[in-house]
C-alpha cells in the first residue's frame, strides 16, 4: 500500500502538468495570430514628384520714379484699388517749373536771335543779288541763319524735356491692379540720379498667381508643360491648391554642386486666399489612374515569418516580389518604379493566404493592383499587431489587461 500512495503525488502533479500543457495547446490552436488588416478600396492613385516653391502675383510691376525731389503727396497706400491713369503720388513740382520757366526763357532768346539772323540772311542777299556784297559775306550770313534755326531747335528740345519732367512729377499707374508694396512716405526724397527708385509694387491681376517651383535636377525628366500640380501652404494647411504648369526655365540654379530648375505654374486664386510670397509644398502630378483597386504601400511590404503557416503553396520570392522584404520598397514619391508583381496576404484562422497580384501604379500612400480574387474591402495583413498580441489569457493569473483597463 504504500508504494501505491507514493505514486499518488507524482499521478497529481503528471495530470496537473498534462492538463496545463493541453490548455496551452488548445489555445495555440484556438487562438490565431494577431494581425494588423487594411481593406482595398477603389481610389485614385497619382505618382508624385514633390518641390517647393514661392508664390507671386503675376503681372507685377514695380513703379518708379524718373525725376528726383521730394515726395510731397501721396494717394494710396498697401492693398489700394486703382484703375489705370490713377494719380498715386506726387513729387514736390518746385524745381521741375523753374527748369520749365528757364527752358522758355532760352527758346524765347534763341527764337529772337533765329529772328534776328533770318533778317540778316535776307538783307545780306539781297545786296549780293545787286552786288553790293561779296560771296563771302553771304556765306557767313548763310551760316549765321543755320547756326540760329539749330540753337531754336535745341531749346525746344529742352523745353519739351522739362516739361515732361514736370509731367512726371505725377505718379500715376500704367494698369489697374492693387498696390501690394508702397516704399516711399510724404516727405521722403527720391534721387533717380543713377536708377529709377521703386516706390510701389502694382499687382495687376491678384485673382491670378504664379508659383515658381524648384525642381531638383533628379526630378526635372518628369515635369513638362501642361502637366497637374498640387500644393499647400502655411496659412492654409489644411486646403489644397491645384494648378497648371506653363514653363519649365531652361536657366539652371546650381547651389553647393545641384542644380534647380524654376517650373512656372499658373494658379487660379479667385477667392484671394493666396498671397505674394508665400511659400508652398508642391506635388507634381507625374502620372494618375482613376478608380482603380488600391492596397496600402505597406501590405506590399509585408512578408510572413517561416514559421507562420500558410494555406497552399508559400511564394518561392513573396520577399523579393514584395521589395526585398520587410522595411523596404514602399510608397515613394516619384522615386523609381514600381514592381510589376508581388504578394498580399490574408487571414484565415490560425493561418495565412498568399495572393499573386500585378501590381500598376505606386503612389504615396497606396499602389494599384490586380489579381483573381481581389475585391474592395478584402482585408490584407498589413503586419502583426503587437498590442493584441500581448493581451493574451494566462490560465494562473487571470485575464491580461492593457492599456490601464
Amino acid at each position: 500500500m504504500k508504494p501505491r500512495a507514493a505514486l499518488i503525488p507524482l499521478l497529481v502533479a503528471f495530470s496537473l502538468g498534462s492538463g496545463v500543457a493541453g490548455w496551452w495547446w488548445l489555445r495555440e490552436q484556438a487562438e490565431p495570430a494577431a494581425w494588423r488588416t487594411a481593406p482595398l478600396q477603389r481610389r485614385d492613385v497619382q505618382k508624385l514628384v514633390s518641390a517647393t516653391g514661392t508664390l507671386e502675383a503675376e503681372p507685377s510691376i514695380d513703379i518708379g520714379t524718373q525725376v528726383s525731389g521730394i515726395v510731397a503727396e501721396l494717394l494710396v497706400d498697401f492693398n489700394s484699388e486703382v484703375q489705370a491713369g490713377d494719380l498715386l503720388a506726387r513729387i514736390d513740382p518746385t524745381l521741375l517749373e523753374a527748369d520749365v520757366a528757364s527752358a522758355e526763357a532760352k527758346l524765347s532768346e534763341a527764337t529772337a536771335h533765329g529772328d534776328r539772323r533770318s533778317v540778316e540772311l535776307r538783307r545780306v542777299r539781297s545786296l549780293h543779288e545787286k552786288q553790293a556784297a561779296t560771296d563771302q559775306e553771304l556765306e557767313v550770313a548763310v551760316a549765321d541763319a543755320a547756326v540760329a534755326a539749330a540753337q531754336v531747335r535745341s531749346a525746344e528740345v529742352t523745353l519739351s524735356r522739362t516739361r515732361r519732367n514736370l509731367g512726371y512729377a505725377e505718379i500715376r499707374a500704367p494698369l489697374a491692379g492693387t498696390i501690394v508694396k508702397r516704399a516711399v512716405d510724404v516727405g521722403q526724397t527720391v534721387n533717380a540720379g543713377f536708377s529709377a527708385p521703386v516706390l510701389f509694387t502694382l499687382a495687376a491681376n491678384l485673382e491670378q498667381m504664379v508659383l515658381l517651383a524648384n525642381v531638383d535636377e533628379s526630378d526635372v525628366g518628369q515635369v513638362h508643360e501642361g502637366q497637374g500640380v498640387t500644393f499647400t501652404v502655411q496659412a492654409w494647411p489644411d486646403r489644397s491648391f491645384v494648378g497648371t504648369v506653363r514653363q519649365l526655365r531652361l536657366d539652371a540654379k546650381i547651389e553647393q554642386g545641384v542644380a534647380t530648375y524654376i517650373a512656372v505654374v499658373d494658379v487660379p486664386n479667385a477667392d484671394r486666399a493666396l498671397m505674394p510670397s508665400m511659400t508652398a509644398t508642391v506635388e507634381f502630378v507625374v502620372a494618375e489612374v482613376k478608380d482603380v483597386l488600391c492596397v496600402p504601400n505597406g501590405a506590399l511590404r509585408f512578408t510572413p515569418d517561416a514559421e507562420v503557416p500558410v494555406i497552399g503553396a508559400r511564394p518561392e520570392s513573396a520577399a523579393a516580389a514584395n521589395g526585398g522584404g520587410k522595411g523596404r520598397g514602399g510608397g515613394g514619391r516619384g522615386k523609381g518604379a514600381a514592381p510589376t508583381e508581388g504578394v498580399l496576404w490574408t487571414v484565415s484562422g490560425p493561418a495565412l493566404v498568399p495572393h499573386p497580384v500585378k501590381l500598376g501604379l505606386r503612389g504615396a500612400e497606396c499602389t494599384e493592383v490586380s489579381g483573381e480574387g481581389l475585391a474592395a474591402d478584402l482585408e490584407v495583413v498589413l503586419g502583426v499587431d503587437h498590442d493584441a498580441a500581448a493581451t493574451g489569457t494566462n490560465p494562473f493569473a487571470g485575464p491580461a489587461r492593457r492599456g490601464g483597463h
